[in-house]
């Protein structure tokens, strides 16, 4: 932390002062461990006689992870660090040190293992060193506290309690190696709203941030800033939540949240007023409270929204959530435009008519107001025909996974529809993750990134070399790109580079140990490529013109070649159960067939698998009888065998399967079709 550091210093700063203030607490500390350690005495007690004591300075359970380590450890060498301990009233010894050997210990004994060939028992003798109690939550702290383990959470748990115990700070100070002033602030942190520092616990808030709201003692107060502040990172700065649980005054006039939450809600809210003799107005002097009620409003809004349209999420917040900036890490929005339907526009050019001929009907300011009722009416009918078309453009499958937003704009609340939260969608990804590694065939479970590379590599030149021949999807495609480019600019779609850059190289070095370079797929482009070649003018780089003298099926055939050159498909993750996932629109438009292009050697996959996996290929391919005999040979010869055994066979990886072959799509939006391709983008692009 740049404002509270929890760590004990072990390096001197530049201040000469403050660096050695900082080394003598930090030898006086070490000192004091040093020396009550080495006069403790060093007895052997029973497993049964160690237990659990709130004077050990971790608060944090140790992880399940954590303990079964320790406990592996001590099965194979035995405890060789001592725990510290101390008499306890009933007998028994607490651990002061060494929680989670102690947790280990117990775990051999209840799985009936043992340590260093011993049988772990109840009786099991552990070497331990006793302490004073009045030492042992101090020794336990400086032992953690000098090994970085102890969370932020717990070493002020721990602070709290050794003040609690009636250890002066500056003692404190001096036995754990902080400078008093630290001690003093961390104290201070303590006093903070018990809620927020549960949140420390789960890293939601950082000891910088507490300090901040730490500048007022009203705990209410704390929280009010920070649950308005959570949602916006810009907001949890140290400055910013400071000066927000600081400032305290809010001029009505000039105040567009005023006007919305309501002076009288506020003020039976429990907000508090003063007043403004010289703006003749009222000041609030608890804005938090303002806020508090705004959001609850909004929240309110957004809720009610949600229920009525079937929308599974809904923010309040004060304003709409953007594509950019700090919204653009927590938030994702669909973006979907509404179509009014023919009775609809018809119905708003009659409104726009009348609201036109009412105007030039009027000829002054006194006219005006006989007139008003009506022009209000025709505005709110044309919004609420606007809003009835913003309603029906979104789906029930949208509607599931996305929210609404509930915000301020003009004193007004407006909803924007089709956000959903960053969060919501990394767990999604990681749920289908699950799934795809759940359904993942045995035979390519624990595939290797480089391995991955290296096929979607031979698999993107394949695609490029059949898409090289087909001058119909490549126009589509690449006018499609430039589409998108010109009337979706925030649309991203990573299957084909806009310029057209060659990717060609790139995949020839991901796959260079498959001998990518003699496949058949890079003999054809290069086949094409010299083909081409050969056909261009000595100075074709001056100019174009040349082009023009061509016929126009062989210009087209040309951009065809160039336009497959920009295909890239290159992924080091398997996304649904297959590699090169964002190539598959492409590969249905194409009827793409891999096997045309690839089969599974030595060198470019069962080499690069282990034993088990070549066993289960060739199970799967239906050949039991040479996968028993795959069992007995080593890794090297298995692959070879594979490779022998399934060269005449059509069997392939189930990463490398063809795609499903095209079918005549149901009737949808353009909307729909772009973010089909989207995601086979964010596919490539997560790699």
């Amino acid at each position: 932390m740049s404002n509270i550091d929890t760590k004990a210093p072990t390096k001197a700063k530049s201040t000469p002062k403050k660096s050695a203030t900082k080394a003598a607490a930090t030898n006086d500390s070490t000192q004091f461990v040093e020396e009550t350690l080495a006069n403790a005495p060093v007895e052997v007690v029973m497993l049964k006689q160690l237990a659990k004591t709130s004077l050990n300075a971790r608060k944090t359970p140790a992880a399940a992870a954590d303990i079964e380590g320790r406990a592996t450890s001590i099965e194979g060498v035995g405890v060789l660090q001592n725990l510290v301990v101390f008499r306890m009233v009933d007998g028994q010894f607490g651990v002061a040190a060494g929680e989670t050997r102690r947790l280990a210990l117990n775990l051999l004994m209840e799985q009936g293992r043992s340590a260093a060939g011993v049988p772990v028992t109840p009786e099991f003798p552990v070497v331990v060193k006793v302490v004073d109690e009045d030492k042992a939550r101090a020794i336990s702290y400086a032992e953690n506290g000098q090994r970085s383990n102890l969370t932020p959470a717990d070493q002020l748990a721990n602070f709290r309690d050794m003040a609690e115990d009636g250890t002066p700070v500056e003692q404190i100070a001096a036995i754990l190696g902080y400078r008093t002033a630290h001690v003093r602030k961390c104290l201070k942190l303590t006093t903070v709203a018990p809620q927020l520092q549960e949140l420390l616990k789960t890293d939601q808030i950082t000891l910088d941030q507490l300090g901040a709201l730490a500048a007022t003692d009203d705990h209410q107060r704390q929280c009010q800033v920070w649950n308005n502040a959570r949602h916006h990172e810009y907001r949890q700065t140290f400055k910013a939540l400071r000066e927000s649980v600081l400032n305290d005054e809010v001029a009505a006039a000039d105040s567009h949240l005023v006007e919305f939450v309501g002076l009288e809600a506020y003020k039976a809210a429990g907000g508090e007023t003063r007043e403004d003799l010289f703006a003749e107005s009222v000041i609030l002097t608890n804005p938090i409270q303002l806020e508090t009620l705004a959001i609850a409003k909004l929240q309110e809004a957004a809720d009610t929204a949600a229920k009525k349209e079937g929308w599974v999420g809904a923010i309040g917040r004060y304003n709409e959530v953007k594509s950019w900036g700090e919204d653009e890490k927590a938030f994702s929005i669909i973006r979907l435009y509404p179509k009014l339907t023919d009775v609809q526009r018809e119905e708003i050019r009659q409104l726009e008519g009348e609201k036109e001929t009412i105007q030039n009907l009027i000829e002054d300011a006194d006219d005006q107001w006989e007139h008003t009722p009506r022009l209000e009416q025709i505005e709110a009918r044309i919004d609420e025909i606007n809003e009835d078309a913003e309603k029906s453009v979104w789906t029930e499958d949208v509607k599931a996974k996305a929210g609404v937003v509930a915000y301020l704009k003009d004193g007004k609340i407006c909803l924007q529809r089709g956000v959903m939260k960053m969060e919501d969608i990394k767990q999604e990804q990681k749920v289908e993750r699950e799934k795809i590694k759940t359904e993942t065939p045995p035979s390519e479970k624990g595939l290797s990134q480089a391995l991955i590379t290296s096929l979607s590599a031979e698999r993107t030149l394949a695609v490029a070399a059949t898409l090289a021949q087909n001058p119909t999807v490549a126009l589509a495609m690449h006018t499609y790109k430039l589409a998108r480019s010109i009337f979706d600019n925030k649309g991203y779609y990573s299957v084909m580079h806009t310029t057209v850059e060659s990717q060609r190289n790139t995949c020839l070095k991901q796959a260079a140990d498959a001998d990518i370079e003699n496949g058949l797929a890079n003999q054809k482009l290069t086949e094409l490529h010299e083909s081409w070649l050969s056909r261009f003018p000595q100075d074709w780089t001056a100019g174009f013109d040349w082009l023009l003298a061509w016929p126009q099926t062989d210009v087209l055939a040309l951009l065809t070649y160039c336009v497959a050159q920009g295909i890239d498909g290159i992924s080091a993750q398997i996304y649904n159960q297959r590699v090169s996932h964002s190539l598959a629109p492409v590969e249905k438009a194409l009827d793409f067939q891999i096997g045309d292009w690839w089969k599974p050697t030595s060198a470019n996959y069962f080499s690069r698998i282990g034993k088990d996996q070549i066993v289960d290929a060739l199970n799967s391919a239906g050949k039991t009888g040479k996968a028993s005999d795959a069992e007995k040979l080593t890794r090297k010869d298995a692959a070879e065998f594979a490779e022998a055994v399934l060269k005449e066979t059509d069997w392939l990886p189930g990463c490398m399967t063809p795609v499903e072959a095209p079918q005549e799509d149901a009737e949808s939006t353009g909307n729909a079709d772009a973010t089909d391709i989207d995601n086979a983008a964010n596919d490539n692009q997560a790699a």
